[in-house]
């Protein structure tokens, strides 16, 4: 990609960041300057946090045999049990959007190694506001870090994608990056250059999510 195509990816408006960033699981073949990594989770690292004890690691899997490690254990996880057949089944359905979803969803799980990095956030010596990392109240000290890289990385032009994937290698991410016991995994998330078109997306009207002063 040369650098006026990827000037062309970034945006300065707010707006049209948060009304363009969507879910990307195609990226180019092309490797990610450090710097820019570096960037975006500085970027997640000013999102607040439980007594602002800023509970968090950033695990960053860019070179191989680490990111194959990851790679290969979430294909194989995919090809070894039933979320292979939901996957293919729900592909099968008339709505063009799901289908689409789903396409993509199985090109993640069969072809993650294409992503040029991939990021781990991880919540680390969680005390604010629980110490308990599998709660839901765990989640406001790192998910708000989470959606500021998201946000930082459409800006420069960098696709993403939050899942949870990560449970269902967690052994393997602990093993293969040598995460210790007192930090825990919380996302897995690939990043690149997009293949494929930023937004817009496709969500409820706001009429139909909002409710003013009490819940009918």
């Amino acid at each position: 990609m040369k650098d006026r195509e990827r000037n062309e990816l970034q945006v300065n408006d707010i707006w049209e960041i948060i009304y363009t960033q969507r879910a990307i699981r195609y990226w180019a073949e092309e490797p990610i300057p450090r710097e820019l990594i570096e960037k975006i989770i500085e970027a997640a690292s000013k999102a607040p946090s439980g007594s602002n004890h800023q509970p968090w690691m950033f695990v960053v899997a860019d070179r191989d045999p680490v990111k194959i490690l990851l790679a290969d254990a979430l294909r194989d996880f995919y090809e070894g049990g039933q979320l292979k057949t939901l996957v293919e089944s729900s592909q099968k359905t008339e709505d063009s959007s799901q289908r689409l979803m789903m396409s993509g969803a199985e090109n993640f799980f069969k072809n993650l190694k294409t992503a040029p990095a991939i990021i781990i956030p991880c919540l680390y010596k969680l005390s604010s506001p629980t110490s308990e990392p599998n709660t839901l109240v765990a989640g406001s000290s790192i998910y708000l870090a989470v959606q500021n890289m998201l946000l930082a990385a459409r800006a420069l032009g960098l696709g993403t994608l939050m899942t949870t994937s990560h449970s269902l290698i967690e052994d393997v991410i602990r093993d293969v990056c040598k995460i210790p016991e007192d930090a825990h995994p919380a996302a897995l998330i690939p990043i690149g250059f997009p293949a494929v078109k930023f937004g817009p997306t496709k969500r409820k009207p706001v009429k139909d999510i909002i409710v003013w002063n009490k819940w009918k």
